[in-house]
Parts: C-alpha cells; structure tokens; sequence
C-alpha cells in the first residue's frame, strides 16, 4: 500500500516504515509500528475482547479434544 507523500512528511514515515492495520466503526486506521517492533504495542489496545484469554482458552479446548481422541 502507498501512502502519499504528503502524509509521510507529516507523519515522518520513512521507506520501509510497518504500519498495523485495525477496522474502527468502518474505518481503516494505520499505526505507524515503532522500530523497537510489537512491544512498543503492548497496552495500546485496550477496549474489546482479551484476545489472549481466547487463545489459551482455544488451546485448551484443542488439546482436551486430542487427548480424548489418543484416549480411543
């Protein structure tokens, strides 16, 4: 994706620069990434679901659903 010129310079965005992508009621919303990488993230988002506590809690449903499954 290009981003125009004129919005790099007021954004000091540089060739190369990640940009996080995120839907916000209808609307696509960029974020520059900060060199430091994802961790300079942590804490940004914090309205919605904990997407962590879904992934763990997936995790545990899989692996529950496998050891039944070895149980056989």
């Amino acid at each position: 994706m290009s981003v125009p010129k004129e919005l790099c310079d007021q954004l000091n965005l540089q060739p190369g620069t990640r940009i996080v992508w995120e839907i916000q009621e209808g609307k696509l919303i960029g974020y520059p990434l900060p060199r430091e990488g994802w961790r300079a993230l942590v804490g940004k988002r914090k309205r919605g679901p904990n997407l962590t506590a879904q992934l763990l809690a997936q995790r545990r449903r899989d692996r529950a659903h496998e050891d039944r499954k070895l149980a056989r």
